[in-house]
């Protein structure tokens, strides 16, 4: 009996994925990232875990639901519940838009790199190549005379062209969890304020201030992670000043 050895995952790469675009593969796994009439872009959404946009999705269901049930018992209107039904099928289609992604059979052909995304990483084009830290959990390949928009970390390489798109989301992100925070505080109050000491109503007032924490608190967070990614995304204005790391692994120090 001959044996035959075990199919070994494609290279990191840019591959054929559905007619007309090319997307990046990481060696694991479909990214977001893709080729499509001759322009690098990002799908709308592209998530690392997917799991987590479905356990978010389904927390705010419960949300939505927590608050149409509270709504009938009082006889009162409320949109909040529409809200947070509206975050629940954002997060849910972001899960099945990766989902979706991930579902494509891995690259069986060659790799394909037009013009327009190379130099790829690992290209050398002077003294000096390799993989440079850029942040505390980043590096990016230098091609010795030049950067290229990739960069490693412990989720894999990943492509950068994306970066204006996704900082410019990222604040508009922050803001709108801003903006919810205050109307969430808003109807946590009112709430408060028209409870008359009923209990029920009280529990659900102080869910909506915790809830206006919550959101404002991610809204920071959003800005802290805007600031980071501006570093990450963007190209440096200057070479590497120290040496490449020695094993030439692709990820960070």
């Amino acid at each position: 009996m001959v044996l035959r050895p075990e199919p070994t995952a494609a290279p990191a790469g840019w591959y054929p994925a559905r007619a007309g675009e090319l997307r990046w593969w990481d060696e694991k796994i479909w990214t977001g990232s893709r080729v499509r009439d001759g322009r690098p872009g990002i799908d709308w959404a592209t998530i690392d875990q997917p799991a987590l946009a479905w356990a978010m999705g389904a927390v705010f269901f419960g949300l939505a639901m927590m608050q149409a049930v509270s709504s009938i018992a009082f006889g009162g209107v409320s949109y909040m519940p529409l809200l947070w039904m509206a975050l629940s099928g954002l997060w849910f289609a972001m899960a099945v838009q990766t989902t979706r992604v991930r579902s494509i059979p891995a690259p069986s052909g060659a790799s394909d790199a037009p013009a327009i995304v190379r130099p790829l990483p690992g290209a050398t084009e002077g003294p000096g190549a390799g993989w440079f830290p850029i942040s505390g959990q980043a590096s990016r390949w230098w091609t010795g005379t030049r950067w290229a928009d990739y960069v490693t970390s412990r989720f894999g390489v990943r492509p950068t062209f994306h970066a204006s798109q996704a900082l410019t989301t990222l604040r508009i992100l922050a803001w709108a969890l801003a903006v919810l925070a205050t109307l969430v505080l808003i109807g946590g109050v009112v709430m408060l304020v028209v409870a008359d000491g009923d209990t029920l109503q009280r529990v659900v007032g102080w869910v909506l201030v915790g809830g206006a924490v919550l959101f404002a608190a991610l809204s920071a967070a959003v800005l802290v992670a805007a600031r980071a990614q501006t570093r990450l995304l963007l190209l440096p204005g200057d070479p590497p000043a120290g040496p490449p790391h020695a094993d030439g692994a692709h990820r960070p120090v």
